[in-house]
C-alpha cells in the first residue's frame, strides 16, 4: 500500500483511482485527513467507493483494513447501494470492508423510535446510548482501535456536525477533527470524510474544511446549454496542490460508470498551461 523509494520520501497511499494518482506522484501523503465536500450527486461518495474496492482488490498494496463508518446508514442499506450502483464492486466491499453503524448513539436523543434504527423493541440494552457516553467519543475509542494503517471513511460528517449543533457544542467537533488531523499523523492511513456542501452553514463549513490536510470539492458544472458534467477540484492539499500548480491543472472532469465507479476524464488547465 505504501510507496516509498528511500528513507525521507514521504509515504504515499495511493488514492486507487489510476487517473488521478499519475497526477499526484502516487497517491496522497500517508496520514491525511482528507475533506471530500461535494453537492448533491457530485460524486463525493461513488470516490470512496471505488478508492475502496480498487485498493482492497490490489493484493499485496490493499491496507490493513478499510473501515466504513455510518451514523445513519445500515450495512444492508450500504451495500444495496452498491449492488445497484457498482456491481463489479460489490462482492469485493461485501466481504473486504469493515462496516461499523454508530445509528444506534446517532438516534438515541431523537424521537425517532428504536425499532426504526435497529428494528428491535426497547430493552435495557437498547437503553445504554442514553447514558453519558456520547458519540464522538464512542468514535473515537474505535478509531483508536481501527485506524492504525488503514484507510478510514466517515461517511456523513454532515450527520456528526447537525449531531453536534443539536446535542453537543460546535466546539467539540472543531476540536475532535483537530485532534483527528493530528493523530491521523501517526495511524499512517487516510482518513475520508464527506460532508454535503451548502447544508450547513457557509462558515462552519470553511471552520471544518481548515482542520483539514486536503479538501476535494465535487461539483456539478455545465457544457453547452443543455449538458451538465461533473467536476473536482482540489481546495487545499499539503504536499499535492504544488504538483497541479506546477502542471497549471486547475479541474479534473470526472464521470462515473456502472463498470469503472469514479474516473477522471479530462483535465483542465490553465489557459497556456
Amino acid at each position: 500500500m505504501v510507496i516509498s523509494n528511500t528513507s525521507t520520501t514521504p509515504k504515499k497511499i495511493p488514492s486507487g483511482i489510476d487517473s488521478l494518482d499519475t497526477m499526484i506522484d502516487g497517491g496522497f501523503p500517508a496520514g491525511s485527513l482528507v475533506l471530500l465536500l461535494g453537492e448533491l450527486g457530485a460524486g463525493d461518495a461513488e470516490f470512496v467507493y471505488t478508492s475502496a474496492a480498487r485498493l482492497l482488490s490490489n493484493g499485496s498494496a490493499a491496507p490493513d483494513k478499510i473501515c466504513y463508518i455510518s451514523f445513519t446508514k445500515s450495512r444492508e442499506d450500504v451495500l444495496n447501494e452498491l449492488a445497484l450502483s457498482f456491481p463489479e464492486y460489490y462482492d469485493t466491499l461485501r466481504t473486504c470492508m469493515e462496516f461499523k453503524d454508530f445509528s444506534g448513539a446517532y438516534f438515541a436523543r431523537s424521537s425517532v423510535p428504536l425499532s426504526w434504527t435497529t428494528g428491535k423493541e426497547i430493552s435495557l440494552d437498547s437503553l445504554k446510548w442514553n447514558g453519558d457516553a456520547n458519540l464522538i467519543e464512542t468514535l473515537i475509542k474505535y478509531l483508536d482501535e481501527n485506524a492504525r494503517d488503514s484507510i478510514v471513511i466517515i461517511d456523513s460528517l454532515t450527520a456528526l456536525a447537525q449531531y453536534c449543533l443539536e446535542n453537543l457544542k460546535w466546539k467539540d467537533l472543531v476540536m475532535f477533527l483537530r485532534g483527528l488531523q493530528r493523530i491521523s499523523k501517526r495511524w499512517n492511513g487516510i482518513v475520508y470524510a464527506i460532508l454535503g456542501d451548502g447544508i450547513i452553514d457557509r462558515n462552519k463549513q470553511e471552520e471544518l474544511a481548515e482542520c483539514a490536510d486536503g479538501v476535494l470539492v465535487f461539483e456539478w458544472g455545465k457544457l453547452g446549454a443543455t449538458r451538465r458534467q461533473r467536476f473536482m477540484h482540489i481546495k487545499k492539499f499539503r504536499g499535492v496542490l504544488p504538483l497541479l500548480d506546477q502542471d497549471s491543472i486547475v479541474n479534473f472532469e470526472t464521470q462515473i460508470s456502472v463498470q469503472k465507479g469514479f474516473e477522471v476524464s479530462n483535465v483542465k488547465r490553465v489557459c497556456g498551461g
